[in-house]
């Protein structure tokens, strides 16, 4: 299946489907986050075919990207919601989720976080300490409610990916180490108000190739193999996307086929979810940028723009890698650039060493691969209003999220202020 491209040149600049990105920035000022719902739909439909002999259900990971308009365009196309949060709960159902299709994950749910799932109905719970099940197996008995339930096991396998991005790792925080998962399965009668049904994995993003998945299914199926309660296996996400243009990870039907093959015999058995979020939304955003100044810093030329770390926070966070486009194509100047922001950190640096051509203030550029982990992890540092949202469709494009105003920043603080 051949993989849709959303950003392109054409003659007379770079393109989001079939608009030019500085028409989008001189209607709608930057930054400007840009999404390609094209790309969207081509990545949830190749996902879907790719496992399509398990016959999955697909659970979009709204952390990726919370906005209540790519929530919907998921959602009509058949998409349920992952959630780790009381406000993605709330946003998912905004959006018009059937609460039957939300899983609620997370490691630190609150009482009001759980009271208000079970309020909503939802689908399942993925829970991930003692602590937290015998929370909700309290509430779900006053509330007179009996939740499904899958145990996220904690399998000890360390892909091959960014330390920060592992959560399959002995040390880490997430899931149930396997001997007290086998404990809780054994004495399951202590939380009479709760459906086990089911176990869930996610071992990390950016996985580099299926062998720890498959290393940490032989973990899951040998849990499952041992209760027949056990009836759904959630296999999470984590498929990778390329952000260079070095990056040669294998496409996702790559990725997926030894998976399938792995648990074909076990179709009449179990039920699986998966919860793709940066898979589907990573290569359909762009956040488009203008030059306000060139400097030139001991020998390097240093760009600044209007957008840096409080908008796009993954270059600081993770050492992030993300294609810097101009907005007119032209030739690489002979000095290659630093992608700098505006905000008082050393840190706020978008990229370095860029081959970009000769830059004045105005002009623009786009952050390339910034739809998932963009926005949703946004803030207003330096009292800075976050981005507008636009979504592309073929020849159109609408706001999806207006640019907040400086009053809004303040709206909670002014109605405290002489109390």
């Amino acid at each position: 299946m051949k993989r849709l491209v959303g950003f392109q040149y054409r003659a007379d600049g770079l393109y989001c489907e079939g608009v030019r990105l500085a028409d989008l920035a001189a209607r709608y000022g930057t930054p400007l986050y840009v999404y390609s719902a094209g790309v969207i739909r081509d990545r949830y439909r190749r996902l879907s075919a790719a496992f399509a002999a398990l016959r999955p259900r697909l659970y979009y990971a709204v952390k990726a990207n919370a906005n209540l308009s790519l929530l919907k365009l998921l959602k009509d196309e058949g998409a349920g919601f992952d959630v780790v949060s009381g406000g993605e709960l709330a946003r998912a159902l905004a959006a018009g989720a059937d609460p039957a299709r939300v899983v609620f994950a997370g490691v630190g749910k609150t009482e009001a976080e759980l009271t208000e799932a079970l309020a909503a109905r939802i689908g399942w719970f993925n829970a991930e300490s003692a602590d937290e099940l015998a929370r909700l197996n309290a509430l779900a008995s006053a509330a007179g409610r009996r939740p499904r339930v899958a145990l996220r096991l904690n399998p000890d396998v360390e892909p091959d990916t960014h330390p920060h991005v592992r959560t399959g790792g002995g040390r880490s925080k997430f899931g149930f180490p396997l001997d007290e998962a086998l404990s809780l399965l054994r004495s399951w009668d202590r939380f009479p108000a709760l459906d086990l049904g089911g176990v869930h994995l996610h071992i990390g993003s950016q996985l580099a190739d299926p062998a720890a998945t498959l290393r940490a299914l032989d973990v899951a199926l040998d849990v499952i193999a041992r209760d027949p309660r056990l009836t759904v296996l959630d296999l999470g996400g984590g498929f990778p996307v390329p952000y260079r243009e070095s990056d040669a990870y294998p496409s996702i039907e790559a990725f997926a086929a030894p998976i399938v093959a792995k648990l074909g015999a076990w179709l009449g058995r179990l039920t699986f979810h998966l919860e793709p979020g940066r898979y589907l939304m990573a290569e359909a955003g762009a956040l488009v940028t203008t030059v306000q100044a060139v400097k030139i810093m001991a020998g390097r030329r240093v760009v600044v723009v209007d957008t840096g770390l409080h908008h796009l926070l993954r270059p600081a966070l993770y050492n992030a890698y993300h294609r810097v486009l101009p907005l007119a194509r032209a030739a690489p100047a002979g000095v290659p650039a630093d992608v700098v922001g505006p905000i008082c950190e050393s840190s706020d640096v978008l990229a370095r060493e860029r081959r970009l051509p000769e830059l004045r203030p105005g002009e623009g550029l786009a952050l390339m691969e910034a739809g998932a982990y963009g926005f949703s992890m946004a803030s207003q540092y330096n009292a800075q209003v976050r981005p507008a949202e636009v979504l592309v469709t073929g020849e159109g494009a609408r706001l999806i999220r207006r640019r907040e105003t400086y009053a809004e920043l303040m709206a909670p603080e002014r109605e405290c202020l002489d109390a």
